[in-house]
């Protein structure tokens, strides 16, 4: 009975100091990811005026921490838990298949990852690039081991995988040139001046603020006659994507403001009732009678 107890005892106290020496183990790899996380953070500060090489220092920090953190839990466990060590060997070489499974369930988050770095080295957009991904017009906010998050023109986020977006066709508005040109089409009636209405468009483009003018841009042109009345283009450039969403509504709303101080109409809504010969000649009794 003593020897039992002996040992029930001796059996708790190695189990005693193996969570005392995995703990220890684990709390220091934990306080080493924190204080490098905050000198790779410290060193992001530095070249964050170069977007290109912060895309790629962001994704490379972020695998550094988890290389240091796996490695770090890895050689804690084994360490304290040296039999462990035979004992996964053991189970993997019983369940070769369970290892298969794995392996196939692990390749998605792989690929992920593998493409984040291509994404980081190729760079076809970087952080704060304003994209259109799937017709949605976001700003590029973060880029992660497995997935990036695409902050939308209404403040929504999308997370999208990594190995996905690599082969999607996304629209890069702030690759090699980040200006775009801004169309704004307005319908005027048909008896208003159209090269008067012309003059006053180009006007309102060179006056407004974020208007860049290069070769023979600002310029309006009619596009098209309609049933509804004279289809007429401006066209001018703005420094980015969101700067000209803002620049053609103001152009819009000045465009109204002027057309009315110089007589231009816009076309007037009109609705034809057709009757047939019946409603018709009742209409004409009715009125006679």
């Amino acid at each position: 009975m003593v020897d039992m107890i002996s040992e029930m005892l001796a059996i708790l106290e190695t189990s005693f100091w193996q969570i005392v020496a995995l703990s220890i183990g684990l709390g220091a790899t934990f306080i080493f990811v924190y204080v490098l996380n905050k000198l790779l953070n410290r060193r992001l500060k530095q070249i964050s005026k170069s977007p290109s090489l912060q895309t790629i220092y962001v994704v490379l920090r972020r695998l550094i921490l988890a290389t240091v953190s796996l490695i770090g839990v890895t050689i804690t466990i084994f360490s304290v838990f040296p039999s462990l060590g035979t004992m996964v060997a053991s189970m993997f070489v019983a369940a070769g298949f369970a290892s298969i499974v794995v392996g196939m369930a692990a390749q998605t988050t792989l690929s992920n990852i593998i493409s984040g770095i291509m994404i980081s080295l190729s760079q076809p957009f970087k952080i704060n690039d304003a994209v259109t991904y799937r017709n949605e017009f976001c700003f590029v906010e973060d880029i992660r081991l497995t997935y990036i998050v695409l902050r939308t023109w209404d403040n929504r986020r999308l997370m999208v995988p990594n190995s996905l977006i690599q082969s999607e066709v996304i629209i890069n508005y702030t690759a090699v040139d980040p200006t775009v040109l801004v169309p704004v089409i307005i319908t005027i009636s048909y008896k208003s001046d159209a090269d008067k209405a012309m003059r006053i468009l180009v006007d309102i483009a060179k006056k407004h603020p974020d208007c860049l003018p290069i070769g023979d841009l600002p310029n309006a042109v009619i596009m098209d006659f309609d049933t509804t009345g004279v289809k007429i283009r401006l066209l001018s450039r703005a420094k980015d994507q969101p700067t000209a969403f803002a620049m053609a509504r103001a152009i819009m709303a000045d465009a109204k403001r002027e057309f009315d101080k110089n007589g231009i109409e816009f076309p007037s809504i009109r609705n034809y009732l057709i009757l047939d010969q019946g409603t018709f000649a009742s209409l004409r009794e009715s009125k006679e009678a």
